[in-house]
């Protein structure tokens, strides 16, 4: 997995709040073997962050056939993406292609 960590969509929106938690699942639930976690610079998505991109294959940092970005995420989101798509193989679609969203942050 790969959480963007861009001054828009991740310093902005709170993306390090989501690196954490899967820190914390990736370890309580033993998934490091299954699991890298990595940061990004910028998925070139700023309006829809934080964005987290789940690759499928290889060593989970680099993206591939059957990689899958989630959009405009939230602490909940990120527990349905661990739930369905890191434990239950599913990926969630309503958390994909979501629209952007405009704020006065984003400048």
């Amino acid at each position: 997995m790969i959480v963007c960590r861009g001054p828009t969509c991740g310093d902005r929106r709170n993306s390090g709040a989501l690196y954490a938690r899967l820190q914390e699942t990736i370890a309580a639930r033993a998934l490091e073997k299954r699991v890298a976690l990595s940061w990004e610079t910028c998925f070139g998505h700023c309006q829809r962050g934080p964005n987290i991109l789940v690759c499928a294959d290889g060593d989970g940092t680099a993206p591939g056939p059957g990689a899958v970005l989630y959009n405009r995420m939230t602490l909940t989101d990120l527990d349905r993406v661990i739930e369905r798509h890191l434990m239950g193989g599913m990926v969630v679609r309503l958390l994909l292609n979501r629209p952007p969203v405009r704020d006065d942050k984003d400048g």
